[in-house]
């Protein structure tokens, strides 16, 4: 196992070599950070900018100095802030995390026990509820969802209440005078719900084929013909198995939500790696845009290691 993750390790280093060298060339051709300054009416400002940030330099040249304060963690300073930009995402990633952490807890749960008995249960009445709540999770826009549930999770349900203040609030992550956990889990109810709508619906419907599949194997029948429980033919024979693909699924989601949370942290403001992405985006702030990508590059192709080596712990017959 461990001589197993060494070498994807090793693969993954030219991998995410190859991914920094095409994201700085496309950033490098597609933005330019003077272009704030072209407005000005000193006509060497622009000069002495690109001069400063090493763009008359050819592109080689740029991603070699480039990569190697990369490397030694000095990632400049935003264009707009002038803030460290190595601060700048470490905080939104701190952020994002927290956010991350409650959803996949929340969805794994939620999305293996639907997936389990809807495949126990096939084509019972909870069974087709279960899938016309997938189909319907699965179609609906997760901002028209985050709209809806400010609506009437907020405010109506302030409204029927009688209360002054709203019950979940749908506005960053901690009220001006409240930096309590009671406060955070009130900010942070509505944002995980509606990241969770459309991953339960997705991760159940693959939990609930891959169940399926598995209680219908022969090994299956086998044990129940051996007379074992019901209960521990599910769990310890047929879940287990199950698993597998699920586990798959999660960890390509699970990367890529580091960096795609773009659409529930703008709606509530969440102050994550998705908004900082969608400001450094409108304001060519490409000092931000382009570390930001190489850390998203890297948690997915961490969490598809991680997955890799899962298989092995959850069905013993994978050997590397």
């Amino acid at each position: 196992m461990l001589a197993y993750v060494a070498r994807r390790i090793l693969i993954s280093i030219p991998v995410i070599v190859i991914a920094s060298v095409l994201l700085f060339w496309f950033v490098s051709v597609s933005t330019d950070p003077t272009a704030r300054l072209r407005l000005s009416r000193d006509p060497t400002l622009v000069d002495r900018e690109r001069e400063r940030l090493g763009l008359n330099d050819p592109l080689h040249v740029q991603y070699g100095n480039w990569a190697k304060d990369f490397v030694r963690g000095d990632w400049g300073e935003s264009y707009i802030s002038r803030r460290d930009v190595s601060t700048e995402i470490r905080t939104a990633l701190w952020n994002t995390t927290q956010l991350i952490l409650w959803a996949i807890f929340l969805c794994a749960i939620v999305s293996i026990f639907i997936g389990v008995y809807s495949a126990v249960r096939q084509y019972s009445a909870l069974d087709y509820t279960f899938t016309t709540a997938s189909f319907i999770g699965l179609s609906m826009p997760p901002f028209f969802f985050g709209l809806l549930a400010i609506h009437f999770l907020t405010t109506e349900l302030r409204l029927l209440l009688g209360w002054d203040q709203p019950l979940f609030y749908s506005v960053g992550m901690h009220s001006a005078t409240d930096k309590g956990f009671i406060d955070f889990l009130r900010h942070l109810a509505l944002p995980v719900l509606t990241l969770s709508v459309q991953l339960v619906a997705g991760w159940s419907r693959y939990q609930r084929a891959a169940m399926l599949d598995v209680m219908s194997s022969d090994y299956i029948r086998t044990a129940r013909a051996k007379g074992l429980p019901r209960r521990k033919v599910i769990f310890k024979h047929g879940l287990r198995n199950a698993l597998i693909p699920l586990t798959t699924v999660m960890a390509i989601d699970i990367g890529a939500l580091f960096g795609g949370l773009i659409v529930t942290e703008t709606i509530f403001a969440w102050p994550g790696m998705g908004r900082l992405f969608v400001q450094a985006l409108l304001q060519g702030d490409t000092a931000i845009v382009l570390p930001w990508m190489i850390v998203v590059a890297g948690f997915i192709i961490v969490f598809n290691l991680l997955a890799d080596v899962l298989y092995g712990v959850l069905d013993p017959r994978i050997r590397y």
